[in-house]
């Protein structure tokens, strides 16, 4: 790769290697006649020294290693009406710092989300981005290695795509499977295949029981080669450079030092929390908040920040019976998900969804639990806000989550949960499981999941209390793993089950929205569908972000999608 000399020119600057960016970089690179520069904070994952952590089939190897986060982070939970405003949750929120971005830390979950999602960015002013129009990007992206070639699945692309199938599901999977079964869910082989309610086996972006992220499928050692390409890691933005109300290069801090890069284009890939920050601070965004920081409006978009979407979601722990564990060697641990649609007037088909989790840890503890996830899959709160703590990109924004500025969610994330309760009371499930509680995830427990001597002596003996008996295991619910409340405690009674929901609802870690994409007349829109940001020349933001409303299903896909889209579009307006 050439070096890089500051002040150098380049006809495209990429800002973030993330799911988007890696991608931009690799398929704009392709044309020889542009320069093309990709800049990430985080380091770097080369082809033979990826991290064995970041290669591993069990996610949360990597999903919990601070090594590749945004460890300054944090997120405010608001859940609760303002007529009822109680203290904020501030919890830490994994986002990743590291080349391949969320795609090298995630589930490696391939699911796409539904016609209908796509078809509403359009209708709401994203021209181009309907289901048809996405389709074949989809596509491009995939070698899928079961469906591979059909109508819906391509073959031959970057990212290799598998799925487990039932044959190879542990006890628990199929407990639960049995379950659905009885509630008249259909078995589906291909849940991206269509849009029906069912359980299927999650599409996964996981090859010869190995991770592939967009780093691995896209920034190959050939790709690396290009004489047009430069990649930087560990360099963080440090700010925007223009003439007027024209983008003209990026300034980057490096190792103490100050650089600075001209480019025809910046792209910013750098994601929902950090792309919003980046254009606020170059006073791009809400005018009165830009004004309250002390920073000149060069643009008043008040969809800048505004708009943060997220999956609420629920969980309940349940130990499991021997026999329905997973074998200790197999790494990966979620196999199966249930998509199903709540009835709610003015809610679409799909819109709910539960995850079978068959390991609840990397310790001993961990390995005897298995959970029952269930997330609102099309929420329609959109309240959620990203805004500067000061006017400087080396501070973190600050983040609010507002999982219930509408009514809905609440109302059928409660539901969910009502149908999760009758679900593990199922035969099939009371003879996997032997005690289930509803639990959360906070801080509490991302602690459990670093790995440490300490941590191992405990969840020992709490697994091995577990194991014991009924009244050994009653006492280590009790009195080690303490959860908030017993499932009988609040099920039956709609005011305590709404508290519950309220205070212990956590992220799916599938945000969107802050820069969001619409028509370029509409006021409250940051992009247009070309991803150009509206009011600025030059600059153009291409991550999940932009998404008009979250898709009913993980976000990794669709992010890689939106860099495929991109870069086609980027090309043509080139030529």
């Amino acid at each position: 790769m050439p070096q890089l000399t500051t002040g150098e020119a380049y006809d495209v600057v990429v800002v973030g290697g993330g799911s988007a960016g890696a991608t931009l970089a690799s398929r704009l690179s392709g044309d020889p006649k542009l320069r093309v520069c990709l800049v990430e904070a985080g380091p770097d994952t080369p082809p033979g020294r990826v991290p064995d952590e970041i290669l591993d089939s069990y996610p949360g190897a990597a999903y919990f290693s601070r090594k590749f986060h945004w460890n300054a982070l944090r997120v405010a939970y608001d859940s609760w009406p303002t007529e009822e405003r109680r203290a904020l949750m501030i919890r830490r929120y994994e986002q990743a710092r590291i080349m391949g971005g969320g795609s090298s830390i995630n589930g490696m979950f391939a699911v796409r989300g539904l016609k209908s999602d796509y078809d509403a960015w359009a209708q709401a002013g994203a021209a181009g981005w309907s289901f048809d129009d996405v389709l074949p990007y989809l596509k491009r992206l995939e070698d899928d290695r079961d469906f591979g070639g059909s109508d819906r699945h391509g073959m031959g692309g970057p990212v290799g795509i598998r799925r487990i199938f039932a044959d190879r599901w542990p006890g628990f999977t199929h407990a639960m499977a049995e379950a659905f079964q009885r509630r008249q869910f259909a078995a589906l082989d291909d849940g991206n295949g269509s849009d029906g309610d069912g359980y299927f086996p999650f599409a996964l972006t996981n090859i010869d029981d190995q991770r592939v992220s967009t780093a691995i499928a896209y920034l190959t050692d050939e790709v690396r080669r290009r004489p047009n390409l430069t990649i930087l890691a560990n360099w963080q933005i440090d700010g925007l450079i223009r003439t007027g109300r024209r983008v003209t290069g990026v300034h980057f801090k490096v190792g103490g030092q100050r650089y600075e890069i001209a480019a025809r284009d910046v792209v910013m890939s750098a994601g929902v929390f950090h792309s919003p920050a980046i254009l606020m601070c170059a006073g791009i965004g809400p005018g009165d908040h830009l004004q309250d920081m002390g920073i000149e409006v060069v643009a008043d978009r008040p969809g800048v920040g505004s708009h943060l979407q997220d999956h609420p979601t629920l969980a309940m722990a349940l130990h499991l019976v021997a026999r329905a564990r997973i074998d200790p060697g197999v790494r990966r641990h979620i196999f199966m998900g249930l998509r199903y649609s709540s009835g709610l007037a003015d809610c679409p088909a799909g819109d709910m969804f539960m995850t079978v989790v068959n390991r609840a840890g990397w310790h001993p503890l961990g390995e005897q639990m298995g959970s029952v996830l269930v997330n609102v899959n099309r929420s329609f709160s959109d309240g959620g806000t990203v805004r500067l703590a000061t006017p400087w990109l080396g501070d973190e924004p600050e983040v609010t989550m507002r999982f219930f500025s509408d009514r809905r969610d609440l109302d059928r994330l409660m539901a969910g949960f009502r149908l999760l309760g009758a679900l593990i009371a199922d035969p099939s499930v009371a003879r996997a499981t032997d005690a289930g509680f509803p639990t959360t995830y906070g801080d509490k427990a991302r602690d459990l999941a670093l790995k440490s001597t300490s941590t191992w002596v405990k969840t020992k003996i709490a697994a091995m209390l577990m194991d014991a008996s009924k009244p050994t295991r009653r006492f280590a619910v009790k009195r080690l793993i303490r959860p908030a409340a017993m499932l009988d405690e609040f099920l039956d009674d709609d005011a305590r089950l709404e508290e519950w929901v309220r205070e212990n609802a956590f992220s799916g870690w599938h945000a969107t929205g802050t820069c969001r994409m619409g028509a370029a007349d509409d006021p409250d829109a940051v992009v247009d569908p070309h991803g150009r940001v509206i009011g600025v020349d030059g600059l153009r933001v291409a991550d999940a972000s932009i998404m008009p409303a979250i898709v009913s299903g993980n976000t990794n896909a669709p992010a890689i999608m939106i860099g495929e889209k991109a870069s086609d579009m980027i090309l043509a307006d080139a030529r």
